[in-house]
C-alpha cells in the first residue's frame, strides 16, 4: 500500500510529460508551418515584383521603340507635305493637285503589317484613307478622334475593333499637323504588330542583373 502513492504521482508525471510534450509538439508545428507560410509568402512576393519589374521593363521599351518609329514616320510624311505646298507655293502644281500627290504617296507606304496612314481635318472628317469610300466621312464620333482634333500633335492609344472581330485590339497612331491644308497627318497600326522593334540588347543587362538568393536569377522567353 505504501507504493500506492509513488505509482499515482509517476503516472500523474508521466500523463502530464506526455501532454504536454504533445502540447509543444503542436506548438511547434504551428510555429514551423506559420513559418514557412510566411517565407514562401514573402518569396512568392519577391518574385512577383521582379517579375512585374522586368514586365514594366518590356513594355516600357516597346513602347518607346513604337512610339519613335511612328513619331519619325509621322515627321518624315509631314515634311513630304511642306514641299508639296511649297511646290503649289510657286506655282509649279495646283493645290489640288499637290493634295492628290501627297495622299497617294502617304497611302502607298505600309506601316508594321496592316498599319496605314490617314488624315482627317480639325473637324473629324477624313481627308485621305486606304479606303476611299470613307474620304469625306465624319468620324468625330470615335473618341480618339475627338482627341486628335483637340490635340492635333503626339502620341496616342486606344482599343480598336474591326467589323466582324470578337475583341478589341491595341492601336497606336502618333499624328502631326499640317496647319496650311488643315491635315493631321494620322500613322497608325496594331501595337502588337511591332515586336520586332524591341531589341533585347537594350534590357539585357538589366534582366541578368536581378538575382535571388544565390542562385537563382532571371530569363525571358518567348511564346
Amino acid at each position: 500500500m505504501k507504493s500506492l502513492p509513488f505509482n499515482i504521482r509517476t503516472k500523474l508525471f508521466i500523463s502530464y510529460s506526455f501532454a504536454f510534450l504533445f502540447i509543444l509538439i503542436v506548438f511547434g508545428l504551428g510555429i514551423y508551418f506559420f513559418v514557412k507560410l510566411t517565407i514562401e509568402k514573402n518569396i512568392e512576393s519577391e518574385l512577383e515584383q521582379s517579375t512585374n519589374i522586368l514586365l514594366n521593363m518590356v513594355e516600357s521599351t516597346t513602347e518607346v521603340s513604337l512610339k519613335n518609329y511612328l513619331r519619325a514616320t509621322a515627321e518624315k510624311n509631314l515634311e513630304i507635305a511642306r514641299y508639296y505646298h511649297h511646290l503649289a507655293g510657286q506655282g509649279e502644281l495646283s493645290e489640288d493637285e499637290a493634295k492628290r500627290q501627297v495622299a497617294e504617296i502617304f497611302l502607298h507606304q505600309h506601316i508594321g503589317e496592316s498599319g496605314y496612314i490617314y488624315i482627317i481635318n480639325s473637324r473629324g472628317v477624313l481627308q485621305a484613307h486606304p479606303k476611299t469610300s470613307l474620304v469625306g466621312a465624319d468620324i468625330s464620333s470615335y473618341d480618339f478622334v475627338e482627341t486628335q482634333k483637340r490635340r492635333k500633335n503626339g502620341y496616342l492609344i486606344y482599343d480598336w475593333k474591326n467589323p466582324g472581330e470578337e475583341a478589341e485590339r491595341g492601336k497606336a497612331l502618333y499624328m502631326s499637323y499640317f496647319k496650311p491644308w488643315d491635315w493631321i497627318i494620322s500613322v497608325s497600326s496594331y501595337r502588337s504588330e511591332f515586336r520586332q522593334l524591341v531589341k533585347l540588347e537594350e534590357f539585357r543587362d538589366k534582366i541578368l542583373s536581378l538575382t535571388f538568393g544565390k542562385t537563382g536569377y532571371s530569363y525571358v522567353i518567348d511564346l
